[in-house]
């Protein structure tokens, strides 16, 4: 069972597909890869290996994020890191020591773990949400709003999602309401 509800995972799911296509075409961009820009990192796959470059962003306070082109993830030293598949927003919770390493593709991710609460995948989402939402209000401040809108045009796929201006709202929203659902219990076992 997952710690998110049905509702909220199904807003992240096209949230997050739609965010790894803005995030596709930031690295494209005609004036410079955007990522980059950003402060991100990029790795590639090892000579003769196919995959996705995988992007990651240190943060100030030890956490990182890392993207690809078929999701997130988000670690911490202290709570460990969750994974989020562009098609499936489920978070799946592994330990710190075993999201080392590069990864560059999605067999690689580590097999989820129990954690020791359920809230800590629940902790770690909002707070990847909350990572993408400040991305997309830099992506404005520094690029401008008719760039993600060039961005929103290339899209084909019909779509109820934000227009660009609210994109950094709706991912806020988001983890809100994933931070607001009733508080999961401790798992069993442990």
């Amino acid at each position: 069972m997952s710690p998110i509800s049905g509702p909220c995972r199904r807003k992240g799911q096209e949230l997050l597909h739609r965010q790894c296509w803005n995030w596709g075409r930031d690295i494209v961009r005609p004036e410079g890869n955007l990522l980059l820009e950003a402060g991100f990192l990029k790795g590639r796959p090892p000579r003769g290996e196919t995959g996705s470059s995988c992007y990651t962003l240190a943060l100030p306070n030890g956490d990182s994020l890392m993207l690809w082109g078929f999701g997130l993830l988000y670690g911490t030293p202290e709570q460990g890191g969750v994974y989020l598949n562009r098609y499936r927003f489920r978070p799946v919770w592994m330990p710190s020591e075993t999201i080392q390493g590069p990864i560059w593709r999605p067999d690689m991710i580590p097999a989820g773990q129990a954690p020791p609460s359920l809230r800590i995948p629940v902790d770690l989402t909002v707070a990847a949400i909350r990572r993408v939402a400040d991305y997309e209000e830099w992506v404005l401040a520094h690029c401008g709003l008719e760039y993600r809108r060039a961005v929103l045009r290339q899209w084909n796929r019909p779509s109820e999602q934000p227009s660009p201006p609210t994109l950094p709202r709706a991912w806020r929203r988001l983890a809100d309401a994933i931070d607001g659902q009733p508080r999961p219990r401790h798992v069993r076992g442990r």
